[in-house]
């Protein structure tokens, strides 16, 4: 498969399956297709496979003017990880990579009420950029004298998942597995359990029998080091498991059992400020983010707005080369 291979893109029509393959990514040189979940180690597996296949760019890394929580979080730029989304490639690409022997099509997994409360304490506790207002706005802090009570508010996010399913499922942190994956319209030949370190190394294994390396899975996004049983008992895990129940049959977890009641977790009065002033950090990043992409448009805006002067201005003569009519 070479790089002049992929001048057509596929179109629907050639590859049906393309609505359902937003999230597919290619390490072409090492002949793996990949799909990353959110929250189930895909920024490990993400910076695993950049930098197996040599595409990892760190001099992007400053250039960026997107909003990140975390350096370790730029590798979801395609620009910073080099990975290729599979829809950006051509009708005969694809058939290859979906259906050839020689690539290795993997996907992992993650226990669902795990995976539920990481997506909450970085989406809805920590405030991450893009999470939808919707969402915040259901789930708003519970306090007991000032404090934020984490155990009531997961509780809370618990029951407004399940009430207004609706309103979460715009950010792909809270969709289904299932809905992300969709295991059963790819032909994958490797699927990964999060929780089994095994199957991780073996993933880890294969990649550098591919890529010819001797690298490690790096942890990325460890969040506050809180337990899912320290904050969920078995009502609030009850409401979760029914929305993901998919997950449940597609991929035959198995369920767990919480205790009826158990002590709440409260922040101190000091981790609660702490807390608020990360939150303003967030915000403020956003801002940050948003102010410097008005500008960048603006310019481009302007730039464009030039060239075509100049360019009907001289019959043609200047700015009409394709590449450039963009930049």
């Amino acid at each position: 498969m070479h790089e002049s291979d992929a001048i057509t893109m596929v179109s629907d029509k050639d590859f049906p399956l393309k609505p359902f393959a937003g999230f597919l990514l290619v390490a072409p040189s090492l002949k793996i297709m990949y799909c990353p979940t959110t929250k189930v180690a895909c920024s490990s597996i993400k910076m695993l496979l950049a930098k197996a296949s040599g595409s990892y760019d760190q001099s992007r890394l400053d250039r960026l003017i997107s909003p990140h929580m975390a350096r370790s979080q730029t590798i979801h730029e395609l620009g910073v990880s080099g990975l290729t989304k599979l829809i950006d490639m051509n009708a005969k690409q694809i058939d290859e990579i979906l259906h050839s022997p020689d690539w290795l099509r993997v996907y992992a997994t993650r226990d669902p009420l795990t995976r539920a409360y990481s997506a909450w304490e970085n989406r809805i506790f920590s405030r991450a950029p893009g999470t939808p207002d919707k969402a915040i706005d259901l789930c708003q802090d519970q306090l007991v004298d000032g404090r934020v009570n984490i155990t009531e508010s997961f509780a809370l996010f618990a029951k407004m998942i399940s009430e207004q399913t609706n309103e979460f499922m715009d950010d792909h942190h809270f969709l289904p597995q299932s809905h992300i994956v969709h295991p059963d319209k790819f032909n994958y030949n490797m699927k990964v359990h999060v929780e089994q370190p095994s199957e991780m190394q073996s993933l880890v294994d294969e990649v550098n029998r591919r890529a010819g390396t001797a690298l490690t899975l790096e942890r990325h996004n460890v969040g506050f080091g809180i337990k899912l049983d320290q904050v969920c008992d078995q009502h609030t895990a009850n409401r979760l498991q029914a929305v993901y129940q998919m997950d449940y049959e597609s991929f035959k977890f198995e369920t767990h059992a919480f205790p009826a009641t158990i002590a709440p977790l409260v922040l101190s009065a000091t981790e609660t400020a702490m807390l608020r002033g990360f939150r303003g950090s967030i915000e403020r990043l956003q801002a940050v983010s948003f102010t410097a992409r008005s500008l960048t448009g603006f310019r481009f805006g302007w730039r464009q707005i030039y060239k075509s002067i100049v360019r009907n201005a001289s019959f043609g003569k200047k700015y009409n080369d394709p590449q450039n009519l963009f930049w």
